[in-house]
């Protein structure tokens, strides 16, 4: 009885995770692509207007301050600036907590 329990308790958990992480490439599309670009990679059409540099690509890190769902969250809420990093970066303090975790679990699933 325990193992299914736990076996179950895995599936879920595993389908919360995929779900919020297909949530957030949505939300990702069309709250922060066009800066980041689709697949996060600096390449949206305002990241390409801007001299090279200067929009991360989120594939790839270290990152300065995102370095867990907790932080992109933090950062995405208060914006580059609050956190003394790009004030290119917008605060969205009014993103639903689902939302934001959702965006922040996508981000993370991108970096390799």
């Amino acid at each position: 009885m325990r193992i299914l329990l736990i076996t179950s308790l895995i599936f879920i958990t595993a389908d919360a995770f995929a779900a919020n992480v297909e949530n957030g490439k949505t939300a990702f599309a069309q709250r922060c692509a066009s800066c980041h670009g689709a697949e996060g990679k600096g390449d949206g059409v305002v990241g390409k207007s801007l001299p090279p540099g200067l929009m991360p690509d989120l594939t790839t890190g270290p990152f300065k301050f995102a370095n867990d769902v907790e932080k992109v969250k933090e950062l995405i809420t208060k914006g580059g600036a609050a956190l003394r990093l790009s004030p290119m970066m917008p605060a969205a303090p009014s993103i639903a907590a689902d939302e934001l975790a959702d965006i922040a679990s996508f981000v993370m699933s991108i970096r390799k």
